[in-house]
């Protein structure tokens, strides 16, 4: 009888459990593409930063979309 009631447990807190809101999601993978082709040609086209500049665009693009909200 201790799982049921483990599991009641859980699933009370699982239903009050406050709700997360997180920002939207970048408009698409094409769209953080293409930004993040944008900061690399800006960046004079080097080599070794694909990941840094990925980042980057879609950190822009989600605040841009949060902008505007």
């Amino acid at each position: 009888m201790e799982a049921l009631t483990s599991k009641r447990e859980f699933i009370e807190q699982y239903m009050n459990a406050p709700v997360v809101h997180s920002a939207p999601l970048p408009r698409n993978y094409e769209q953080i593409h293409q930004h993040a082709q944008e900061i690399y040609a800006a960046r004079g086209g080097m080599m070794g930063m694909t990941l840094n500049d990925w980042l980057k665009a879609e950190l822009e693009l989600k605040q841009e979309l949060g902008a505007n909200q």
